[in-house]
Order: structure tokens, then C-alpha cells, then sequence
């Protein structure tokens, strides 16, 4: 099976966070347009780091791109303070997606994950991870400014959603088979995590760091990015 060099698709069970669905469609537009028009990308120009500063302005662009060209009425935000439950100290929400009477609040993770690796314990704990700081938030220190209603039900009116980003890699010498390992990754996440929005985006291939090969040259090195698949949840409102 061959795949066209930039593809992405969009999997919503049950019409699940259908609000998102246009963000994450430039989210994956913006990163197949880096991989045809830079030749040499930066490392952190897209989110292969498997660390979440990387995606926050991916994210803020794509809702900035929508906002332009009309076909969102959400304001983006990021890196937001609020007072967390456990402790009473500061934290952060990645990502705030603001209209006049609701509010969407995106926390950000990245793993990487290899093609060949069905096991997606590491992809969980990360959403597990992202869920429980969605939880520590104390949000009326966020909409203290917000329409009545809004505060009174503070939790009805606003989705909390967890994202992680799976950055999955290929050896170079299984870069025949990309697509066929790319589409099974997807496949096994997609079956793992049932409830959630998939999102996969596959691209031309690029070299990328990993730990223990910091100090050589592209083409000595053995790991390549072939793709990404975003795992977005609502958390119920019994959790909340």
C-alpha cells in the first residue's frame, strides 16, 4: 500500500469533539506543509522532541489560521496560570480556546513511540498524565471575568481535553515497509484507545535525534520521523 507523502485523516467516534475538528486539521496541514517546503527542519519546528513545548505553538498557529479565515469563533491562548486543587500553588494549562460563553482547555503530551512497537502503556500514562493535571485546576481562578452562568456551572459549559502526540519513527532500514508499519501503528492505537479522537498524519521522513547519537550527522543516524497520531479525550462529565 502506498501512501501519498502528505496525508492526514481525522477519526471521531460518535462525532466526538467535533468543535476540534477543524484545529486539528490545520494542526496536520501545517506540519505536512513544513515537511514539503523546509528541507532541513529544525528539530523543534515540528513535534518530534517528544516534548509538549513543541506542540503548543503548532496548536496556537493552526487556531490562529482558523480565526483568520473565519471558520472559528474561539480565541487561543496559551500557557494560561491557574491555582491548582492539590497544593494551592501555580499552574499551567497549555492551550485555552475561548468564545464569548465557553471555554476549551488543551494539555499537551508527547511520547515517541517506533512503528514496529504495539505497546501503547507509555501513549497512557502521558493522556493519564494530561488528565490529571486537567483536574488539578482550580478553573473559576481562569474565567473569574466570565458570563454568570458560565461560573455557576463552570464544568457543564467548558471541555477539559487531554492530548497526547505520538511521534512515530522508523529505522532507516525498515523505510521500505513505512507505510505498511505507519498504518498498523495507527491501526493498534486506534483499537487501544477506542473512545478517543484519532489523529494521523503521515509525511516524508525525517532524521531525528535519540539519546546516545547527540553529536552525529544526519545520515549516520539510524531513526527517521515518519508520522504523528494525536490522541484527544473529553473528560466525562461524572469525572469533573
Amino acid at each position: 500500500m502506498l501512501i501519498e507523502e502528505n496525508y492526514w485523516r481525522i477519526f471521531a467516534p460518535n462525532n466526538m469533539l467535533a468543535s476540534l475538528r477543524d484545529l486539528m486539521d490545520e494542526v496536520c496541514r501545517q506540519i505536512c506543509e513544513y515537511r514539503e517546503s523546509v528541507p532541513i527542519v529544525p528539530e523543534l519546528c515540528l513535534p518530534t522532541a517528544a516534548k509538549e513545548v513543541s506542540l503548543t505553538p503548532l496548536i496556537m498557529q493552526a487556531a490562529y489560521n482558523l480565526h483568520r479565515n473565519d471558520k472559528a469563533v474561539f480565541w487561543p491562548v496559551s500557557e494560561m496560570t491557574a491555582t491548582r486543587y492539590e497544593k494551592g500553588s501555580k499552574g499551567r494549562i497549555d492551550i485555552g480556546l475561548f468564545s464569548k460563553r465557553h471555554a476549551t482547555f488543551i494539555e499537551c503530551k508527547a511520547v515517541r513511540s517506533s512503528a514496529t512497537n504495539n505497546n501503547n502503556n507509555r501513549i497512557e500514562k502521558a493522556l493519564d498524565k494530561a488528565t490529571e493535571q486537567l483536574m488539578d485546576i482550580e478553573l473559576e481562578t481562569l474565567l473569574f471575568n466570565s458570563p454568570e452562568e458560565t461560573i455557576n456551572n463552570i464544568r457543564a459549559n467548558n471541555k477539559l481535553i487531554p492530548m497526547v502526540a505520538v511521534n512515530v519513527t522508523c529505522d532507516t532500514n525498515r523505510l521500505a515497509n513505512r507505510d505498511r508499519l505507519f498504518m498498523e501503528k495507527v491501526a493498534s492505537i486506534r483499537e487501544y484507545f477506542r473512545n478517543s479522537m484519532i489523529v494521523q498524519v503521515r509525511y516524508k521522513p525525517h532524521f531525528i535525534r535519540h539519546s546516545g547519537d547527540k553529536n552525529l550527522k544526519n545520515e549516520d543516524r539510524n531513526i527517521m520521523s515518519i508520522g504523528h497520531a494525536f490522541i484527544l479525550d473529553d473528560i466525562p462529565m461524572r469525572f469533573r
